[in-house]
């Protein structure tokens, strides 16, 4: 039984796609970070804070 589980957890595992987010996740990452090019002040040498 041990075995059984311990492999079903692999396969678990490897069969997860690590990395690839939809578009709607990719949307809500962004939705708080300014544009540094457009708002400076909300940055510090280049780079969002």
């Amino acid at each position: 039984m041990k075995v059984f589980l311990g492999l079903f957890a692999l396969f678990l595992l490897v069969s997860c796609k690590v990395g690839e987010f939809t578009p709607e996740r990719h949307a809500l990452y962004d939705l708080n970070r300014p544009d540094c090019e457009k708002t400076p002040e909300k940055c510090i040498n280049g780079y969002p804070w």
